[in-house]
């Protein structure tokens, strides 16, 4: 009996060491597993910082993606370690505005000897950011110190030439603006020279703040171009609008006759009260085809025959607190809403910004 006991207990003991044998063994090899699938993660991790990466490159460059094909990979360090990265067009839309779409490759070696590679698929949309504020009507004063005056043959016209929509001629966004306009544009009414839909508008819901915050961002800008004395430059094109400032007087000459984009033209508020303040003379056949944007700028002088396809709009900062915003339409000035100007502002916004909204829409790993 006690020889069977003995027997039997270093048979549970055998029994027993295979079993703390078997399960150091599997230990190990959860431990392994785990050590792998870690570094897995890592990896997937660094493919997925590199796509972050490159948007901001692509911010940086509008061009950026289309020169990072297969061919030509962008190879970043991300935490140690190289990630490889590149950028299939599958839809390349000619539109500014129109949406393309992209399919990111991004992937890193991992493991023993890097022998392994995690790699990420992901496909976005892409498309411009709208920046600009809503057009409102072919001239919105947003600006309790407008004064309007008219003597002249100006045209005023909210009908849309473009697009079905039509926009008031005139609309203001406060009461004193409102009945300042009504009372100075009495002669362009009685010659229907004011038109729209409607002619003129009172919309409290406007406000300027939309525009001052961009003008400030856009202002921070080395793509943009500062205007003064006189100009001889371009005003951007149908393909490449610009953003134009005018912080002092300026005087268009060498020839230019069309402009594309964003004008601000404004008085610094540094200047003496009593100075002339910003004035751009346009008296010959200019056309701006955009946004013109008077903010802080005393005089909107109409006299030539300059015309504006898109917007006006006037407006203050809060901190001003100085002279009227003299709408001066005593001569041959015509200002028509277009969307297409809206769509050039919007396009000169984007390319200044060098900005897109990218969408992802699904992701392989």
């Amino acid at each position: 009996m006690g020889k069977a006991m003995l027997i039997i207990c270093a048979g549970v003991l055998i029994s027993m060491g295979f079993v703390g044998m078997g399960t150091k063994e599997q230990g190990q090899r959860l431990t392994e597993n785990n050590s792998g699938y870690a570094e897995f993660v890592q990896a997937k991790n660094r493919a997925h910082t590199a796509i972050q990466m490159a948007f901001q490159e692509m911010n940086k460059d509008p061009n950026w993606a289309k020169n990072h094909d297969a061919s030509n990979r962008w190879k970043p360090n991300v935490d140690g370690q190289t990630v490889e990265l590149y950028v299939d067009y599958f839809h390349d839309n000619p539109a500014f505005f129109g949406i393309d779409s992209l399919r990111i490759h991004s992937s890193t070696p991992y493991g023993d000897n890097l022998s392994k590679t995690a790699s990420v698929e992901s496909v976005y949309t892409k498309n411009e950011i709208d920046l600009v504020p809503k057009f409102e009507g072919a001239i919105t004063l947003a600006s309790d110190y407008t004064k309007v005056t008219t003597n002249g043959s100006a045209v005023i016209n909210g009908n849309n030439a473009s697009c079905t929509e039509n926009k008031p001629g005139i609309v203001a966004n406060n009461a004193i603006a409102y009945h300042d306009a009504d009372s100075g544009t009495q002669l362009l009414q009685d010659k229907n020279a004011l038109d729209g839909y409607p002619p003129l508008k009172l919309d409290t819901n406007i406000s300027y703040d939309p525009t001052d915050d961009l003008i400030a961002r856009l202002e921070e800008l080395s793509t943009v171009t500062k205007i003064s004395g006189s100009y001889k430059g371009d005003l951007g094109s149908e393909s490449n609008p610009g953003v134009f400032f005018v912080d002092d007087a300026a005087t268009l000459s060498g020839g230019i006759n069309e402009g594309y984009g964003i004008m601000v033209i404004r008085t610094d508020g540094a200047l003496s009260i009593d100075s002339l303040g910003t004035e751009l003379d346009v008296a010959g056949n200019l056309t701006f085809n955009g946004l013109v944007i008077f903010e802080n700028g005393y005089n909107l002088d109409g006299r030539g025959t300059p015309s504006i396809n898109g917007s006006v709009l006037v407006g203050n900062s809060d901190d001003y607190n100085g002279k009227d915003l003299d709408i001066d339409l005593n001569g041959n000035l015509t200002v028509n809403y277009d969307c297409k100007g809206e769509d050039y502002a919007n396009q000169a916004a984007a390319m200044a910004f060098q900005q897109s909204r990218y969408k992802r829409i699904v992701t392989f790993e």
